[in-house]
Parts: structure tokens; C-alpha cells; sequence
């Protein structure tokens, strides 16, 4: 091996090899082709050595035969082919046979050895670690497993991307970016240190009872199907406006202080002073004055069905006028609106609820209540009905 050159190889025989028992002495020169087998070692850099085994002379063996034979022989073995006597070629390896000596012929056997530093140092991927050859358990390219699956795996490491076009199953996940997905579907509890962000006009949406809170515009934040909110705390708002009647189950309170006497618009509104409540009849502030509230006075009664209906009357005293009734209710007080209100409806689209709306209206002044029914059925509805709560 001395002798081998980066171009020049030295050439190993078996004779040679049984000489100095690297061989048993009965180990046969030729195989059955009788090919006898050669050595043929070059030394391409210090401390590397590429080796490759031959075999020459004899009977060429068929292509099919030498292609199972290199098989048999594993990762290392090969052979050269008819289609290309130049090179010796393995599953994973080829060498130009330039660099080794003379070119055996076709239909002969090869088997590829290479050394770095005295160990044995090929390109295949050893299954075992090489002690000082971290290099021998090492990829230095792409690995295609052709459909194959990784089993019984540890921790991976990657710091590229990993892209699967399948499902990916795991007990936990932890990002330090962002998580993407098409849809995120999480059966158990949802914690977040930030915002819930929902884009377009969508929120949260309960899909058990079809209800929740969504946006669909920049003002208001809206009820999913129009459903109800309940509370035992507090509802705060800088407005509050109801399309149809309050309830209320204890005391309404008025915190809005005005004036006796000072002025104000609309007629109809609700006030008070620090003595009491106040209300504003023909633009002013005015102290109610011995209203009898257990002893309203009936108007009119209409009953309950699909026709318009008008009812207009001028008042001697001053008084509380109230009118109810199914369909769109509206009242006028000399020709002002100062209320509308609109029945509840129920899920046949018939009334569950008449609509109600009040009024302050002074000594000899006139008001008019309107009815418009917009409903099919009248359920609970008593028909429209005009009542007056005279002011002592």
C-alpha cells in the first residue's frame, strides 16, 4: 500500500494475501466464472484511501447474474456493466475505472472500500454509531423514504419548514409565532393573553342555542338572532332607547335635575327637582298636581283587528293620556309627534303584547293616537284603547 499513488494504485493479489494469512491457505484464487480477484488500492490525498475490488479474467458472467451477485454482496458490492465498461457501479456508488488501473471488462464483479485516517469511511449511512465518525450517521442530502413511515421515533429536530399535506396527531404543541389554520376546531377550553380578534361581520356565536354577538358595522355591537341579555348586575350605557315598553321591577329613577317652569322639548318628558318630579307641558317644566293614577278615564275602545285606526280629541283639564293597542302606535299632541311604540309579536307573527305610549297633555290642547296593525294574528291584543288620568 506504500506504493499507491493518487493515480498509480497498487494492486493486492490474492496469492498475496494468503502469503501473509491476511488469507486461509485453501481460499481458491478464481469464483466460478474463473475471475481472479484483485486489490487495487489508490491514495487519492494524505491519510485517505480509496480501495476497490475486482475481479479479471475468465468467462465474463451474464449482466442478470452479475446484477443479482452485487446484490447478494449488500451496500459495497457491484459490477461492471456492458452499457458502460468505464465504471464500476453499485446501488449507491459508482468509480471511473481510469483511476484504478485497467478497465477488467464487462460481466465482472466490484466491491468498493474507502479509509480516512485508518477507519473504514464510505458514503453509506451506518445504522450504528463509529466512534470519532459523527460524519458515518450523517445525512448530506435529501432524504426520500418513498412513502415510507418513520416509526418509533424520538425527539425531531428541524429548522426548516415541516409540510404535510395528511394530519398531524400530537399530545401538545407549543409556537412562538403564529399558528395559521383553515379552521380550529378545540373541544376543550380557550385562553388568551390578548385580544379575540373575529374579522368580517362575525363574533362569537353560541351553536347549541343559536345565539351570541357579532358586528357588522363600525357603530353598533349586535345580538345573534336577536336574542335577550340577562343580567343580576348592572347595564351602563350613555343611551338607553326601547322600541317598545320598559319594565321595570322595582323604582324607575330619574336622575336628570331640571327647572320648574324652565323650558323643554318634547312635550311628554319626564324630569324632576329636588322636591319632586317635573314634566314638560307646552315647553315648560311643570309640578304635577294631585294626579289620581287609581282612576283612569276610558276614551275610546276599539277592538282587536286589522283595520287602521284614528282617535283624535281635545282635553278640558290637563291629563296623563295613554293609548295601547296592537301594530305601530303613534301619538301626537297638536300635531307633534311626542311617542310611537310597536306591539310585540309572537312566533305564529300574531300579538303577544299591545303596544303602549303616554303623554302630558294640557287644558285645551288636542291629541291624536294612531294605529297601524302590521301583524297577521292578534293573540293577546285588547284592540286599541285611549285612556286620560285627569290632573286635579
Amino acid at each position: 500500500l506504500a506504493s499507491a499513488g493518487a493515480t498509480a494504485p497498487a494492486v493486492i493479489t490474492v496469492p498475496m494475501l494468503r502469503n501473509t494469512r491476511y488469507l486461509p491457505a485453501g481460499f481458491s484464487d478464481t469464483n466460478i466464472f474463473g475471475q481472479q480477484y484483485q486489490v487495487r488500492a489508490r491514495k487519492p490525498a494524505a491519510n485517505q484511501l480509496e480501495t476497490l475490488i475486482v475481479t479479471t479474467g475468465g468467462q465474463a458472467a451474464p449482466e442478470m447474474s452479475i446484477r443479482r451477485i452485487a446484490q447478494l454482496m449488500g451496500a459495497q458490492g457491484g459490477y461492471i456493466s456492458k452499457a458502460n465498461t468505464g465504471i464500476a457501479q453499485g446501488a449507491a456508488w459508482q468509480v471511473a475505472l481510469s483511476n484504478f488501473g485497467s478497465d477488467p471488462g464487462a460481466g465482472h464483479l466490484a466491491t468498493a472500500l474507502f479509509f480516512q485516517d485508518g477507519a473504514i469511511a464510505n458514503e453509506y449511512l451506518y445504522r450504528n454509531s463509529v466512534p470519532g465518525h459523527p460524519e458515518l450517521n450523517r445525512m448530506n442530502t435529501a432524504l426520500n423514504m418513498g412513502g415510507n413511515n418513520i416509526a418509533a421515533a424520538g425527539a425531531i429536530t428541524a429548522s426548516g419548514n415541516i409540510t404535510t399535506s395528511a394530519d398531524i396527531s400530537a399530545r401538545n404543541m407549543t409556537a412562538t409565532g403564529t399558528v395559521k389554520a383553515g379552521t380550529a376546531d378545540i373541544s376543550g377550553e380557550t385562553y388568551t393573553g390578548g385580544w379575540f380578534r373575529t374579522r368580517g361581520n362575525s363574533g362569537w356565536y353560541n351553536e347549541k342555542w343559536d345565539g351570541g354577538w357579532y358586528m357588522s358595522d363600525s357603530a353598533w355591537v349586535r345580538s345573534w338572532m336577536n336574542k335577550s341579555v340577562y343580567t343580576g348586575g348592572e347595564l351602563r350605557g350613555g343611551k338607553l332607547t326601547s322600541e317598545g315598553r320598559t319594565t321595570v321591577g322595582e323604582y324607575l329613577q330619574i336622575n336628570g335635575l331640571a327647572a320648574e317652569n324652565a323650558g323643554c322639548s318634547p312635550n311628554g318628558l319626564v324630569g324632576r327637582d329636588n322636591s319632586g318630579p317635573l314634566f314638560c307641558t307646552d315647553g315648560l317644566w311643570k309640578r304635577p298636581s294631585g294626579v289620581n293614577i287609581a282612576t283612569p278615564v276610558v276614551l275610546a275602545q276599539y277592538p282587536a283587528d286589522n283595520r287602521p285606526r284614528t282617535h283624535c280629541q281635545a282635553v278640558s283639564r290637563d291629563a296623563l293620556i295613554n293609548g295601547s293597542g296592537p301594530g305601530v302606535l303613534r301619538l301626537e299632541v297638536d300635531g307633534v309627534i311626542v311617542g310611537q311604540a310597536r306591539s310585540t309579536a309572537g312566533r305564529n307573527a300574531d300579538v303577544v303584547e299591545d303596544a303602549s305610549i303616554s303623554a302630558m297633555v294640557k287644558a285645551g290642547h288636542r291629541f291624536c293616537l294612531y294605529s297601524t296593525v302590521v301583524l297577521a294574528g292578534f293573540g293577546n291584543s285588547a284592540g286599541m284603547r285611549v285612556t286620560a288620568t285627569y290632573l286635579n
